[in-house]
């Protein structure tokens, strides 16, 4: 848990060094890299993480999105830090930005940037350094598919509109079938479309299922099976465990009771030269079983997953997967980091500035809750309820998230009362515990409306607002 405790107090001094330059930054909410993939957005700016709850998110930009145009600007041979000084252009709080993805050629967003002053730090920010107070809310997490990806240097991805199967005969297994429903949903989802009639390229899977005859059940070291590998559900929207071997884990041959194969390749039938066929992606997996987990079982959860590297690949030979999950109660209260009982910014239209808290109030508590001005307090206080808590955690939960923290769990169902009297002590409950009483462990008599007091020209003022519950789930895959 110090580790927890230094990361902590290193983000709050990060956040107060920065905070002493520009008094007001405008931020996007999305970062990019120039591509040098000759199949998407060669020589130009390609979107690859999108913060929760950013202008970009809302105004509908996507992972992989090409970027042609920031305020008409073309960007095709542009270096990162020209591209990037025009989307930080503090002079203008809203942005026009022209963009190419498998669905459109192109199409032009409008995207007002969230422009706060620098040193504050918002209500998403304060939910990740308190995770502990809720992982079922607020979670990192990274996982990893074996994969392996070869690409045709001439296809131009972005051509390719429409897509059919291979033909298949009689008797083809009920699996084919699931097979294609899951392509034809995952692909239509990314903008592309069925054509049985004329399709740009054509989809032929391959797959595969053996039992391992060197396995021997008793090799496995029983610790070592709460190691599960932990995947996100695209279709449950959460994480699930799986009787899966991670790629970056070292096991001995008789550990592995199945070996699954499964790969798939897209054929261009008329673009490259119109009547033949030019394979122009294919992707391998190739996954290490512990149990009789079954292939349809499989493909169900992962096949969704794996469909996410195309058709920006990034790593050729491995999947990497970032899951961000944030859920907390919004106020659009931005605290001052130098002070962080201090108000910096109120985002417009919140409740809070529909409420008629302003920029340099002074919060002196929330929901009966003192706010402690001292961080060192505050983090020492963190640090002890996290220390004395960790035996109302679901041990089967355990996961290690994004910053390596190997201790992570949620509560015990059964524990939830005692969590809740944990929580209502002096000592361990902190202000900023309001981002998560939604949850009923935290507070079971929690109201949906909160109070505020605020301190203002000497005069103290009590606030009543009902926040927002945000919640998003955002996947990278690299």
């Amino acid at each position: 848990m110090r580790q927890i405790v230094s990361f902590i107090i290193l983000f709050f001094l990060v956040l107060q060094i920065n905070a002493q330059s520009v008094p007001v930054v405008c931020r996007a909410g999305f970062a990019f890299e120039i591509s040098n993939n000759p199949n998407w957005g060669n020589g130009e700016p390609v979107i690859i993480n999108i913060t929760p709850g950013s202008p970009a998110e809302k105004a509908g930009l996507k992972l992989n999105d090409i970027i042609l145009e920031v305020n008409g600007k073309g960007t095709y041979l542009k270096p990162h830090h020209t591209i990037k000084a025009w989307m930080l252009d503090n002079d203008s709080h809203n942005m026009e930005i022209s963009i190419r993805n498998l669905e459109t050629d192109f199409k032009t967003i409008q995207l007002d940037k969230d422009c706060k002053a620098r040193n504050g730090i918002d209500e998403s920010k304060l939910a990740s350094v308190f995770a502990f107070y809720s992982l079922e809310d607020v979670q990192d997490r990274t996982f990893h598919i074996p994969m392996k990806i070869t690409t045709n240097p001439k296809a131009v991805l972005s051509d390719y509109r429409t897509f059919d199967f291979a033909p298949t005969g009689e008797g083809t297994p009920d699996i084919d079938a699931r097979i294609t429903a899951i392509f034809e949903r995952m692909l239509k989802k990314r903008g592309l479309k069925r054509d049985t009639e004329n399709p740009d390229f054509i989809i032929q899977t391959f797959y595969s299922y053996q039992n391992n005859p060197a396995y021997q059940p008793n090799s496995i070291d029983q610790k070592d099976e709460a190691k599960s590998n932990w995947r996100f559900d695209i279709e449950k929207n959460k994480m699930v465990k799986l009787p899966l071997y991670s790629p970056t884990e070292v096991i001995e041959n008789n550990e592995i009771a199945y070996f699954l194969e499964f790969g798939y390749r897209f054929h261009d039938v008329k673009n490259i030269e119109p009547g033949k066929m030019f394979q122009i992606w294919e992707c391998e997996v190739k996954e290490r079983v512990k149990t009789n987990y079954g292939l349809e079982n499989y493909l169900e959860t992962n096949l969704p997953l794996i469909l996410l590297k195309y058709p920006y690949p990034g790593s050729m030979n491995l999947a990497t997967y970032e899951v961000n999950f944030l859920k907390f109660n919004y106020t659009g209260l931005n605290y001052n980091i130098d002070n962080i009982a201090s108000i910096a910014h109120v985002d417009q239209k919140s409740p809070a500035a529909e409420a008629g808290i302003k920029r340099g109030d002074l919060v002196k508590s929330i929901q009966g809750v003192k706010l402690n001005n001292n961080l060192k307090d505050l983090t020492n206080s963190y640090r002890q309820f996290i220390n004395e808590s960790m035996n109302l955690r679901n041990p089967n939960t355990r996961y290690t998230d994004t910053n390596g923290y190997k201790d992570c769990m949620f509560w015990e169902v059964g524990e939830y009362n005692q969590v809740s009297k944990m929580l209502n002590k002096k000592s361990f409950k902190t202000a900023f515990t309001y981002l998560f009483n939604f949850n009923q462990y935290i507070d079971w008599y929690t109201p949906r409306t909160l109070s505020i007091e605020i301190e203002r020209n000497k005069e103290k003022i009590e606030f009543e607002l009902i926040p927002e519950v945000y919640k998003s789930a955002q996947i990278s895959v690299f």
